[in-house]
């Protein structure tokens, strides 16, 4: 056979073989494409995409990593049901658990309704979450006048969050970002949730309070340094509170209290409990100041003191020292044992005269005199006593000098005792006797007079205590100055 027959086919084995080789080493040798920066970001930040019914893919409308949580929504009174009701949206992760709790005497003691408990809502796949909180049947009688705070609060504590909430927030919800993310210490571990309040008057004519975005503000560059510089001002009031705002370079969660004292020689302040607010995360604060009557020598004091009640304990201590040690500022004050920052601000008089037995309050220019029943009439009488025509003469040397035209509203009061046709009676009849000695008495023809009476209905406190009784039956002079 000739040879040459025979080599040809192995040389053609041996060439498709060598091709093969270099075929799997230049594959082997190919290198992936790279991912750019902002690609890889946006893949370990990708949710998985849901299907609809077709099985096509549609994207996670609530998917929140790297985003600033937002929270939306509204808080409803609801005192027919015997219910608070919630309904938000949010673009926190579908299964996010979403507490909702109620506390009473937000701007002081804050604590939980009794009983105390908080009710859960889930985070639907639309980013809407929705509750019913069911309060006690004589929840709106007791707290009538009175603000509560509503909270929604989403807290990663102990592992009780689903994994993939915990997987995109952290095991301390340390990945939580925007306006409404907030620290605090759990025993001695710093944890951060987010928290939107909102503050409802109960028995206020306003029965539905929408949830707001707080407005950040720059960090101070010296934030949590121990030179304290702490800047406030008087900015706002009304029938119910004087307002402090300002900002400072204290870290965040640190407890600020305030009192408003009617005069240098009051021992006491007006309210019994001191205001309570917080630093918030940008520095700023906002502490609402309860009074009684705006005196023309009234003042209010501002304290930061060294307490166990600082949201940030560990991180205080840390920060100022025990007993605020380390502190040091035009503000800061040796006081016993310990320092503490310490200013006093002066309100705005409220340009007039108080009546006798009187208090007054004013909100955007509208006064309010309120005169406590007992200082007009007998109980359960419409007809004056003696003792109240001084009173009542100082409101109408008040009223004389108020512009022609200027609308008076005469607003009688009682507390709910009794039956409440009764009790609306008797609180016109009042009304109607004031109306008639100020008009007889006094040159307040150029003014309109306006009277009605309430009874039980407008109380600004509650009627389960005799307290908050006495304080319902009134008779209130209004009028914008």
């Amino acid at each position: 056979m000739d040879r040459r027959k025979l080599i040809l086919p192995q040389m053609l084995i041996l060439l498709a073989i060598l091709i093969g080789c270099t075929s799997d080493k230049e594959a082997g040798d190919k290198k992936p494409e790279e991912k750019t920066e902002e690609a890889a970001k946006q893949e370990d930040n990708e949710p998985a995409n849901d299907k609809n019914e077709d099985g096509e893919e549609t994207k996670n409308v609530n998917a929140s990593a790297g985003q600033e949580i937002a929270v939306d929504g509204k808080v409803l009174l609801k005192e027919e049901e015997n219910i608070i009701r919630v309904e938000g949206t949010t673009n926190l992760i579908e299964g996010t658990p979403v507490k909702i709790k109620l506390y009473n005497s937000p701007f002081t003691h804050r604590l939980l309704v009794y009983p105390p408990r908080d009710e859960e809502a889930i985070v639907n796949s639309d980013g809407t979450f929705s509750l019913d909180y069911e309060v006690k049947d004589s929840f709106y009688d007791h707290y009538e006048g009175q603000y509560i705070e509503t909270a929604v609060e989403v807290e990663i504590y102990n592992h009780l969050a689903p994994d993939n909430v915990i997987d995109m927030y952290g095991e301390n919800g340390e990945k939580f970002k925007g306006p409404f993310i907030y620290q605090n210490e759990v025993g001695s571990e710093l944890k951060h949730k987010v928290y939107a309040p909102v503050y409802a008057l109960i028995g206020d004519e306003k029965t539905e309070y929408t949830f707001k975005t707080p407005e950040r503000e720059p960090l101070p560059d010296d934030y949590g340094e121990t030179d304290i510089w702490f800047d406030a001002d008087i900015t706002d009031n009304d029938h119910h509170f004087l307002y402090v705002e300002g900002k400072t370079n204290l870290i965040e969660g640190m407890e600020i209290n305030g009192r408003f004292y009617s005069d240098e020689e009051a021992y006491f302040s007006q309210q019994l409990h001191a205001n309570t607010t917080y630093v918030e995360p940008d520095g700023t604060f906002r502490l609402p100041i309860a009074y009684e009557s705006i005196t023309d020598d009234g003042f209010i004091e501002v304290k930061v003191r060294p307490v166990s009640s600082h949201r940030t304990g560990d991180q205080v201590d840390e920060t100022y020292g025990e007993k605020f040690k380390k502190m040091t500022g035009d503000l800061v004050k040796e006081v016993d044992d310990h320092q503490e920052i310490y200013l006093r601000l002066k309100p705005e008089g409220i340009d007039m005269e108080e009546p006798q037995d009187s208090i007054v309050t004013e909100d955007d220019g509208e006064m309010k005199i309120q005169v406590p029943d007992d200082v007009l009439f007998d109980h359960d009488k419409s007809n004056l006593k003696e003792d109240a025509k001084k009173t009542l003469g100082e409101v109408t040397a008040l009223l004389e000098e108020l512009e022609k035209n200027t609308t008076v509203h005469i607003n009688g009061h009682t507390d709910s005792e009794g039956d409440a046709d009764y009790n609306m009676n008797l609180s016109e009849e009042r009304a109607t006797a004031v109306e008639k000695y100020l008009t007889k008495n006094g040159d307040i023809n150029h003014l309109n007079i306006e009277k009605t009476g309430y009874g039980e209905t407008k109380p600004v406190a509650s009627n389960e205590d005799s307290e908050g009784r006495k304080k319902n039956r009134r008779v209130e002079i209004v009028f914008q100055k």
